[in-house]
């Protein structure tokens, strides 16, 4: 599963992929659903793990307007470390928010634990489902 939220949490947006999936693409098919969110021109932070380490990656999300805070992998020679990143912009790493809401949703909706679902329309529509619920109960 790969999920877009806030800073406090709430999911924005959530796709899945099978465990070959290339998970660079689905940032950008999640940042493409929240365009409406970005139209202020502010700069907005996307943090990621090592799984989404791609120049052409980040390079995409600054053509976006997005500033992207995503660890280099350890093969990477010469590349900064996300405290020195964080320092330098002033931040500080929430990348325990989605982990959290991660485990919220498997926790509360068993359904999303396991992928019981063969078909893929029928599991996005699930998880779907389960965001309209979310935030129909944070209303």
């Amino acid at each position: 599963m790969h999920l877009l939220v806030d800073g406090k949490g709430a999911c924005l947006g959530i796709t899945s992929t099978g465990a070959n999936g290339n998970e660079r693409e689905e940032l950008l098919k999640l940042i493409d659903r929240i365009k409406e969110l970005h139209e202020n021109k502010k700069p907005i932070v996307i943090e990621a793990d090592k799984g989404y380490d791609s120049a052409d990656l980040r390079q995409e999300l600054l053509n976006r307007g997005f500033l992207p805070l995503i660890p280099w992998r350890i093969n990477v020679k010469n590349a900064p470390q996300m405290n020195e990143v964080l320092t330098h912009f002033g931040l500080k790493s929430i990348r325990w928010v989605v982990e959290r809401t991660h485990s919220w949703l498997k926790r509360k909706y068993r359904r999303l634990m396991l992928r019981w679902e063969r078909k893929n329309e029928a599991w996005n529509a699930m998880t779907q489902l389960v965001i309209i619920f979310e935030w129909v109960k944070n209303l």
